[in-house]
Order: C-alpha cells, then structure tokens, then sequence
C-alpha cells in the first residue's frame, strides 16, 4: 500500500523566495530516497503565494525513514522560520474495491 502526503501551504508574499528556496533544496535529496514514488511541490494558478505537496511512498516505513533524514529535519527548521500556514493530509493511496 502507497501512503500519500498532500498539503496546502500559504506563504507571506515577504518570505516566498525564501520558501522556494528551502523546497529547492529538499526536493532532490527526497526524490532520491529509495523508497519515494513521488515527491513534488507546485504553485498555484491562482494564489503566487500558494503552494502544493504531493508525496507518495512505497509504504509507511519509507515515509517514517524521511521523516529522520537530515534533508527533511532541516526544511522543517528552515520553514519553522518563515510566515506560512499549511495544512497537511496523509492517506493510503490503496485503490477502493467498489
């Protein structure tokens, strides 16, 4: 079962370079982790300040293994600093046998 991490992050117009800045250097080093199906961040059509986190991992050990890796300790850090909201979900991404 793939575990799916999708958010909403709202970032003051003051601290947006910034807060593209710290995803820049997140993104790669996640991406390569073994266990990372996918892992992007993207802007919204409507909002500059708006940004989008899709995550999926092989399973929630490979999510729980990101959570300790020095790459991810530091974005939450570095976005500690900054003026944003977010709002995080976690799912299976397990289809439904409807």
């Amino acid at each position: 079962m793939f575990v799916v991490i999708s958010g909403t992050w709202d970032v003051d117009p003051s601290h947006r370079e910034d807060f593209l800045k710290v995803i820049e250097a997140v993104t790669a080093p996640s991406r390569a982790e073994e266990g990372c199906v996918k892992y992007w961040f993207s802007a919204s059509l409507e909002d500059p300040n708006r940004f989008h986190l899709y995550e999926c991992w092989k399973d929630q050990a490979a999510l729980e293994e990101h959570f300790q890796t020095p790459h991810l300790l530091k974005f939450r850090e570095d976005v500690g600093k900054l003026k944003l909201t977010r709002e995080i979900t976690r799912h299976s991404a397990e289809e439904l046998d409807l």
